[in-house]
């Protein structure tokens, strides 16, 4: 686990609500529904980011959201079909692991707690809720050439 300073970033994607998890409590359904959208697939293909896909839990006081997408430095057009969320400039706490695009599938309370047990034997603080922090991100980017996953939770922004 290591701290780091980060410029700002930008999500491109969807959103979907908790209540779009399946009976597995997992978001299997909306990716595949992401993988099979043709507009998706054409904005990955157009921007270069083929072999690169991210998820991320934007928490709330009562719930969160999840959205499905790609992670960039890039200022790129968003399609009508996307949203984009602009994360600060800030610190964050980041964990580098091998994993492949099945692990967005996993259910996403072993998603959440799993990191945030790493987060917490790091001695990095966590809210019990996470949604009580100015800054409730956790992201996650696979690059599906290298098999590599990055994690990340916002710990402050700057």
């Amino acid at each position: 686990m290591a701290k780091k300073e980060i410029d700002s970033l930008t999500f491109i994607g969807r959103p979907f609500p908790y209540t779009m998890m399946d009976d597995q409590k997992t978001f299997g359904k909306v990716n595949m529904q992401m993988e099979n959208d043709e507009d998706f697939q054409k904005f990955l293909k157009e921007n270069g980011f083929e072999n690169q896909r991210s998820s991320m839990f934007v928490f709330g006081p009562e719930s969160f959201m999840y959205w499905y997408g790609i992670v960039t430095n890039k200022d790129i057009e968003t399609p009508k079909s996307m949203m984009k969320y602009v994360f600060p400039k800030g610190e964050i706490a980041e964990e580098e692991s091998d994993a492949q695009l099945n692990y967005f599938s996993l259910p996403a309370h072993y998603l959440v707690e799993t990191f945030f047990k790493k987060l917490m034997k790091e001695n990095i603080s966590v809210f019990q809720n996470p949604g009580d922090s100015d800054t409730p991100y956790l992201v996650q980017d696979i690059n599906l050439d290298s098999k590599k996953l990055k994690q990340f939770w916002y710990l402050s922004a700057k």
